[in-house]
């Protein structure tokens, strides 16, 4: 009887601890606040931060939309705006197009990464996830919202022929990132910049999500932290990942004179050869690889 109630025992105290262990949603949750809100806070931080924010609901509810079709009506997200006419001038100047020429959108954000390396290629697509970024892309064209306007600023016209090609090359870009596997090229002391960083553990329908919440889906988009009428920091590309503002410019109104080490100047030094120019993060193809590398990052500690 003794060794029956022992057993017993056991088997609730284990069933105890593995109620107790996180499941993947609350870790993918985890993954998200940290993305937005900084690589550095602990779990604990992030869900107190969960309580008052619904961005990581927003991302959420969009990466099961991308899986499975299911459009989460009850979200009408807003991408974030702050915006300074003067780091718009200095993205639109370093674009590989002609200003007086007609642009489509791939025109002017198709440039690969720095290294053939980095730009693997995919031999097909899921095209339910094409006719589901199409159909996002499409409603904001007609109702002229967020990426509609980002066009205009850019000065790019946009047909639904160029939507459809668009979400094709989008979702290509997204796909074909999750080949790589990044070594780490130079030293430092933090523990979370691994030796190595396997893409492919982050789900393309998660890099979707965060774009889509990010950006929606507008590869030039960018928001800037300003004080005092100074552009400190900004985020810039589909991921909005965060630049030091020195990192674009060197114009004197624009920044204060020296680059802080931000998301896009740690993840360029430490995978990337610092082969990168923060203007680079405005073509589809760079800022999927940042987005996805800092993703994968956080799936590691967080896992």
């Amino acid at each position: 009887m003794r060794f029956v109630l022992i057993v017993v025992l056991l088997v609730f105290l284990s069933s105890c601890i593995v109620l107790n262990e996180p499941s993947s949603d609350e870790n993918l949750r985890i993954v998200v606040l940290a993305y937005r809100f900084g690589y550095n806070l602990s779990e604990e931080e992030l869900l107190q931060i969960a309580e008052r924010t619904s961005y990581d609901d927003e991302v959420l509810a969009y990466y099961e939309y991308f899986r499975t079709g299911n459009l989460p009506k009850f979200f009408q997200t807003k991408a974030a705006e702050i915006y300074d006419q003067r780091i718009l001038n200095i993205l639109k100047e370093n674009l590989p197009i002609d200003e007086t020429a007609s642009a489509t959108i791939i025109d002017a954000f198709d440039e690969p990464p720095a290294k053939n390396e980095w730009d693997p290629q995919v031999d097909q697509i899921d095209q339910d996830l094409v006719q589901r970024v199409h159909a996002l892309l499409l409603n904001d064209w007609k109702i002229k919202g967020f990426f509609y306007s980002w066009c205009e600023k850019y000065s790019i016209g946009v047909s639904e022929e160029d939507l459809s090609l668009y979400a094709q090359f989008l979702v290509n870009a997204c796909e074909a990132s999750s080949k790589l596997t990044l070594k780490k090229t130079s030293e430092g002391y933090s523990t979370f910049f691994t030796d190595e960083v396997d893409l492919s553990l982050v789900p393309t329908e998660l890099v979707l999500a965060i774009c889509y919440v990010e950006s929606k889906f507008f590869p030039g988009a960018f928001r800037c932290e300003i004080s005092n009428g100074t552009a400190k920091a900004v985020s810039v590309g589909l991921g909005q990942i965060l630049v030091d503002a020195d990192s674009l410019t060197t114009q004197q109104d624009i920044g204060d004179g020296k680059k802080d080490l931000y998301t896009f100047e740690l993840l360029s030094t430490h995978y990337f050869d610092g082969l990168f120019k923060a203007t680079d993060l405005t073509q589809v193809k760079v800022g999927v690889l940042f987005c996805r590398t800092l993703l994968a990052l956080l799936m590691q500690k967080f896992r």
